[in-house]
């Protein structure tokens, strides 16, 4: 099943931890605009809106519309392996302290 305009605005503002009143404000479009797009109307906005709005969010349009591409995913994927490569260089002991400390951060 595929995203909605809707859901992948409101991920991206909750991501971001962006308010609708900071996205009006960053965009110059509207509140209430803005607050329609994310309402149960599922209001798509205009092209230029949908623009200023991934430039603010720094996404694409097609993002916002369609969800995470393939090339995010394999980025993410990438991002993964190197920080196992950088970590496979540590010293053992710096290791067992980096697993101690995301253990306590996961703990929380």
């Amino acid at each position: 099943m595929s995203s909605t305009f809707k859901e992948n605005l409101r991920s991206e503002l909750d991501y971001q931890d962006i308010t609708i009143k900071e996205l009006s404000a960053m965009t110059n479009i509207p509140y209430r605009s803005i607050e329609n797009y994310l309402s149960a109307r599922e209001s798509i906005p205009p092209a230029d809106y949908a623009v200023q709005i991934a430039r603010a969010l720094k996404t694409t349009v097609e993002e916002l519309v369609f969800g995470k591409s393939k090339t995010q995913t394999k980025k993410s994927e990438s991002e993964a392996q190197k920080i196992q490569r950088l970590f496979s260089k540590l010293p053992k002991s710096d290791q067992n302290f980096f697993i101690k400390l995301m253990e306590g951060v996961l703990k929380k």
